[in-house]
């Protein structure tokens, strides 16, 4: 995999997109001080053709879908050979399950939940515990989601 070093001008256009990908070119020149928007497709689609931009995606407003609750579950599964692809494919089924990320350490996954309801809620974490090669859950119910990507690691 090529790596690219990333210069100042790079960053801020990597930025303003994480906070607002369909921004227009003209204010995304005015917001990156680029005075060319053709400067600007260039550096973008430099971006996109070695694999820096790879698509655009949309934020859900979950509460706005009345999706009230949003859990954050720490698995812990039982080691085994190929345990985490069959662990993720599992956990992937889940209905409600938006995000699935696997961790070295104590614990093997960390698993993003949205949930209409309470009762919506204590299926999620059934069929989560009833994953036989899952040994433990320990979840916590998020309060307020502050942003995904943010762009933050541009900064500097």
């Amino acid at each position: 995999m090529q790596k690219y070093d990333l210069d100042h001008v790079d960053k801020k256009i990597l930025k303003t997109l994480c906070n607002d990908a369909n921004i227009s070119l003209s204010e995304l020149r005015k917001k990156t001080g680029i005075l060319s928007e053709s400067a600007l497709s260039r550096r973008i689609k430099k971006m996109k053709d070695i694999g820096i931009i790879r698509g655009q995606r949309i934020v859900l407003d979950y509460e706005r879908l009345g999706y009230e609750f949003q859990i954050v579950a720490f698995v812990k599964a039982q080691y085994g050979p190929g345990y985490v692809d069959i662990v993720a494919e599992k956990i992937r089924k889940i209905k409600g399950v938006v995000s699935l990320t696997f961790l070295l350490g104590d614990i093997d996954f960390v698993v993003s939940i949205i949930c209409k309801s309470k009762d919506e809620y204590a299926s999620v974490l059934d069929q989560l515990t009833n994953i036989e090669e899952i040994e433990r859950t320990d979840s916590r119910t998020v309060i307020k989601n502050y942003g995904d990507n943010l762009g933050g690691f541009l900064d500097g």
